[in-house]
């Protein structure tokens, strides 16, 4: 039981940082250019993905 919270936490951990990763890339295309906003929001729905997927419950 120990290892599967783990792994969830680290889900988690990964999915928050892909999601603000995504934002930080979209943030008005100042960052890398119009031209990445398609993978900002690939990488953003990834990270989501894994934070809906990661069994931890905030509230």
């Amino acid at each position: 039981m120990e290892k599967n919270k783990k792994w969830s936490l680290i889900r988690f951990v990964l999915g928050i940082i892909l999601a603000l990763t995504g934002a930080a890339i979209m943030f008005e295309g100042s960052l890398f250019g119009e031209t990445t906003t398609g993978a900002a929001i690939v990488i953003g729905i990834i990270g989501i993905c894994l934070i809906a997927t990661s069994r931890i419950r905030i509230m």
